[in-house]
């Protein structure tokens, strides 16, 4: 059985202290966009709940005969939004958290947790991305 070559590249790499501290400038500017965005969401969420009975009778209008079921479209499509923006930003705080917390303790295992979390952001960021261009193709034609 031959040797992955791949693996011999990856055990050559490592943390140095110029990298660690890009790590930990990066951590830092991760931590301040998450806490914004948990603002931001709150606000949303709130604003969401006073404006919600200002905005259905809008929609109903817009839109005949859905007075009936209005609220709850209204509930489910936002819901899912706070929901896919919030589980985005828990994991951009969790990479922030344990690569920096990683870097300081110098433990690998919190170290690879923290960049696990920053994989798993841009898998989902990226899965939305394509969908939203799916959705925009779709929308031209």
């Amino acid at each position: 059985m031959e040797q992955d070559n791949r693996s011999s590249i990856f055990s050559d790499l490592s943390v140095t202290p110029i990298i660690g501290s890009h790590l930990i400038q990066t951590s830092k500017w991760c931590r301040f966009i998450s806490i914004v965005c948990i603002i931001f969401l709150a606000i949303f969420l709130l604003m969401m709940f006073v404006a919600g009975s200002t905005i259905a009778p809008l929609i109903s209008n817009i839109i005949p005969g859905a007075e009936n079921y209005i609220g709850t479209l209204l509930l489910v499509v936002f819901g899912v939004v706070i929901i896919i923006s919030g589980v985005l930003v828990f994991f951009l705080l969790r990479f922030s958290v344990l690569t920096r917390r990683g870097i300081e303790l110098r433990n690998q295992d919190i170290f690879n947790e923290g960049l696990k979390a920053l994989k798993i952001y841009f898998v989902i960021y990226g899965t939305l991305a394509i969908l939203g261009v799916i959705g925009n193709g779709i929308n031209l034609f």
